[in-house]
């Protein structure tokens, strides 16, 4: 009996103090949804200032109010397609950004003062005439150039808006399909689409901003150029006088060529050491077969340490033989190209971007010119890393070229 009552009074504790974290979490919610101030009294309308017409926008300058409960203003406008825009702007400030105009015509801005209790002033209408948006001056801006496997497309973007460039060819059935979405918000860019035989092919182009404006349709017939991606497999270290060892940190050569591009991990790269002795350090190997080279890609690992950083390639030359001199002297070699491992950003080392990391991750890509000789043999000659010395890492490294 003494136990049975003495759970009757654990169970009434229990329910009560359920009873309670309830009414409590109900007293939460009730206190979240009161306003902070409510008077019901509108704020004063703002007076526009200037208004300065952008690529697809406007800047808004205005004089604020002088209720001492402002909380920010409020821009919104209709598109032709039927939709609202609305901005807001704290009322530390005193002008307003509008963006997403997709065309050039007259818009009604409708601007607002709006306070800590939610009330909205008498409308203040701006007009507006942008200046041509960045999705058609991008359009504009396009350029398309038959390359080795399919095309080259470059571009401007002044105005270093948030785009999209889709690109869409046949598939394989035929049917015109997305190939390729690129995302920027670099001024300049170019970026190649590969891995197609030396047939007429049609390519399309259209260029969407982050407001889902969508530029008028490009569309082209290319050939691209033959070329086969080389046989990895055939690939084989070679060891030169006067080459760089590649085994520091775990690494080896064997790496490079393992078809994967990978993070600061065990045999991920090949790396030639830290000691800096101002003096280029280079690496050789054979491709496996005699041929008339179109285009390379050297990624190094993929991380933020080395991304732009590190021993990571920063200044380094491509070199090629068709019958190396055993000596090690560059005597019997050919300098195929000078590449600049260039960051989009800008920024310091140690500081990353959005389009610094998609650009590191892709790496460098060369077009070989015509005019180079035919060669078996590659050397890559390390000029400058991202510390300033002449080490190397490297995860995986790729060729292309006519082999007939």
């Amino acid at each position: 009996m003494v136990n049975f009552l003495m759970n009757m009074k654990k169970m009434k504790a229990l329910k009560l103090a359920v009873a309670g974290a309830l009414l409590a979490i109900v007293g939460c919610k009730t206190d979240e949804l009161k306003p902070v101030e409510k008077d019901g009294t509108a704020p004063g309308s703002i007076k526009i200032s200037t208004i300065e017409a952008l690529s697809g926008a406007a800047k808004i300058t205005y004089s604020l109010p002088g209720d001492p409960d402002l909380l920010y203003v409020q821009a919104k406008y209709k598109t032709r397609t039927g939709g609202t825009y609305e901005f807001k702007s704290s009322y530390y400030n005193n002008s307003i950004m509008v963006e997403g105009f997709a065309d050039t015509l007259d818009y009604d801005v409708e601007l607002r003062a709006v306070d800590k209790s939610g009330n909205e002033s008498t409308p203040v209408i701006a007009k507006i005439k942008a200046k041509t948006p960045p999705v058609v001056n991008t359009y504009e801006s396009l350029k398309v150039v038959a390359d080795f496997g399919g095309v080259v497309i470059s571009f401007k973007n002044a105005a270093k808006a948030d785009l999209t460039i889709i690109v869409s060819t046949p598939d394989s059935l035929g049917k015109m399909a997305i190939a390729r979405k690129f995302y920027t918000k670099r001024d300049t860019a170019s970026f190649s689409l590969r891995g197609y035989t030396a047939e007429p092919r049609v390519f399309k182009i259209q260029v969407v901003d982050k407001w889902k404006n969508v530029s008028t349709e490009f569309s082209g017939e290319y050939t691209p150029m033959y070329e086969v991606l080389l046989d990895k497999s055939k690939y084989r270290e070679m060891i030169l006088p006067g080459d760089s060892p590649t085994n520091s940190w775990g690494g080896k050569m064997q790496n490079v060529w393992d078809g994967l591009v990978l993070p600061d991990v065990e045999n991920c790269c090949l790396h030639t050491g830290n000691a800096a002795t101002g003096v280029p350090k280079f690496i050789t190997f054979d491709l496996g077969v005699l041929v008339q080279l179109s285009r390379f890609s050297q990624q190094t690992v993929a991380d933020d340490k080395h991304w732009y950083n590190d021993v990571s390639l920063k200044r380094y030359e491509i070199w090629g033989s068709e019958s190396p001199d055993p000596s090690g002297s560059f005597d019997s070699w050919t300098k195929l190209a000078t590449v600049t491992n260039a960051k989009p950003s800008g920024l310091p080392v140690g500081f990353l971007t959005d389009d610094d990391r998609a650009a590191g991750r892709a790496g460098d890509e060369v077009s070989f010119t015509p005019d180079i000789p035919k060669v078996r043999y590659i050397r890559i000659r390390c000029l400058e890393n991202w510390s300033g010395n002449t080490n190397m890492v490297i995860s995986e490294v790729t060729f292309w070229g006519n082999d007939k």
